[in-house]
């Protein structure tokens, strides 16, 4: 038999460490590389991760496809269940918003305040976003564990009372001596200043979403913000979260991984009328957005299922009045029925903003993982041209609106934001991308301000600040959605071709909330009920 020396040996040095060790060598379990409670520094990342990656996925995608910026046949027929929309739901309770409330409980019991402030904050956002997108939710006894296992649901208008003041709590949590430094923050990179300067922005969101259901406590906290004079005012302070490319593990924007997983994957189609109207403006966003992979001449009208069917209403942009501007910009209309011919690979797709795309170089190719900005896009929850065109509607719509500059002012500053951020991020991701020429930049700004100008009334003016918000907001649909509900512009908006539900003013609560939650809403309110704020 042959003897292992090593074994011998390192059992010998075992026994003896163990003899040293006392009663203390039971405690097997007690790993100090492995500790049963995370820590701040690591819940903090994991809080940011998961919201968003839940946050562009189906709620994202599909609210997107309610407002004519993406193609879905089944959401552009306005079919909903309670099963579309689980999964981000479930993950943004039970991952993002319980690991936020653990950074909160835990940096209260440590005094790390500045934990406890991005907490705050980070909770703040996610459960706004959920009430406009939901409605009335699980708010004050949910998040306590054990303490409340079917916890009821507060009012939408509750909450959001509850989170403005959430976000002062997070800001004057900023400003206390705390016992850790912030660490792992992976969307301001621990900067304090960022993070209360989000915040006020964030409160200006949520305020300007009263502004027809309380216009009183709208106008007062807007004032008093703008009184701050802290809100984002650069693309660098924009709130967001980026993606990474790397394949293992896999971080990419998520839309990437399917729109750029090759042949036969594709999701989505773009909306023919987000196009068109690009196309139409000489939007130099366009080649940043989207990425044409064929030519009209590729695309084969008589692939099944289109040639056993009446009803292929397949709409081409060249049949339009933009000629050849058009070619290759090959989409859907809202609610087009007809069959999918196996177009995976000439299909219009997502360019390089903001999802890592490829910029549109007139290459024409299917699009493959890899290419492009290999998927280290953006989620951007609340920017800098967010901001513009929020003070540009305020300073519009509420005459108790004091400071600061005109709207059309905030409306130029939007429009100007949006195209540097977008300019930037596609030239940072994808070496074929060509910087925006200044004139056309500058072209595109004169005729939207002469637009705004020609406006003959408040709503007309309102139109031309909403649909430049609604253009810059690509890839986040859930605001663009609230937008939409809120204020009903962009007025043109195209109905669906066959409609098969109304058109939902919220989206459907988890399976698992309503099945094991006796407190969940009963009866469930329809898709067509409006959320607290929508007038």
């Amino acid at each position: 038999m042959k003897i292992n020396t090593y074994k011998i040996l390192l059992v010998v040095v075992l026994l003896f460490t163990c003899g040293a060790c006392g009663e203390d060598w039971l405690n097997v379990n007690d790993d100090p590389n492995n500790p049963k409670t995370a820590t701040l520094k690591l819940l903090l990342p994991s809080v940011q991760v998961s919201t968003a990656f839940s946050m562009t996925r189906d709620i994202n995608k599909n609210t997107m496809v309610f407002t004519r910026q993406v193609y879905d046949l089944t959401e552009s027929q306005y079919l909903q269940d309670a099963t579309i929309y689980s999964n981000d739901y479930d993950a943004l309770f039970a991952d993002a918003l319980k690991d936020a409330q653990e950074v909160i409980d835990q940096g209260t019991e440590q005094e790390a305040w500045h934990y406890v402030a991005v907490g705050n904050i980070m909770k703040a956002y996610i459960y706004g976003v959920m009430v406009d997108m939901f409605g009335d939710l699980p708010f004050t006894e949910a998040l306590k564990g054990d303490e409340f296992i079917n916890p009821k649901f507060d009012e939408g208008a509750f909450i959001y009372d509850q989170l403005l003041t959430l976000l002062d709590e997070g800001i004057a949590d900023l400003e206390k001596e705390s016992s850790l430094a912030l660490e792992n923050d992976l969307i301001f990179n621990n900067s304090l200043s960022k993070w209360a300067t989000a915040a006020k922005t964030i409160q200006l969101k949520l305020l300007l979403n009263l502004r027809l259901v309380n216009p009183d406590k709208a106008t007062a906290g807007i004032n008093a913000l703008m009184t701050k004079n802290d809100l984002i005012n650069t693309n660098e302070g924009d709130f967001q979260f980026q993606f990474g490319s790397s394949l293992s593990p896999r971080n990419q924007h998520p839309m990437y991984q399917i729109e750029y997983a090759g042949s036969g994957n594709k999701d989505n189609y773009m909306s023919n009328y987000f196009m068109y109207n690009l196309i139409k403006k000489n939007d130099p966003r366009l080649p940043y957005y989207i990425y044409r992979q064929g030519s009209d001449s590729d695309l084969n009208f008589e692939t099944t299922p289109c040639n056993t069917r009446s009803d292929c209403v397949y709409g081409l942009l060249s049949g339009t009045d933009l000629g050849e501007a058009a070619e290759g910009y090959l989409g859907r209309d809202h609610g087009d029925p007809s069959g999918l011919p196996g177009d995976d690979v000439i299909r219009a797709t997502y360019g390089v903003y903001p999802i890592g795309g490829s910029y549109d170089n007139n290459t024409r190719s299917e699009r493959i993982l890899g290419d492009g900005g290999q998927g280290a896009g953006i989620i951007p929850y609340v920017t800098n041209a967010m901001r513009a065109f929020m003070l540009a509607e305020a300073k519009l719509t509420m005459p108790g609106i004091t400071g600061g500059e005109e709207a059309i002012t905030y409306l130029e500053e939007g429009i100007r934001a949006s195209m540097d951020k977008v300019e930037s991020l596609g030239m940072s991701l994808d070496e074929n991308a060509v910087a925006m020429p200044d004139s056309l930049v500058d072209d595109y700004v004169t005729q939207r301000i002469a637009e705004f100008n020609g406006g003959t009334s408040a709503d007309q003016k309102l139109n031309v600040i909403m649909k430049e918000k609604y253009y810059a907001q690509f890839g986040n649909g859930m605001e663009v959605f609230t937008d939409y509900r809120r204020t009903g512009l962009p007025a043109d908006l195209p109905a669906s071709l066959a409609p098969l539900a109304p058109f939902p003013l919220r989206l459907p609560y988890s399976t698992t909330e309503i099945a094991g939650n006796p407190n969940a809403p009963n009866p469930l309110p329809s898709q067509d009920t409006p959320v607290f704020w929508d007038k």
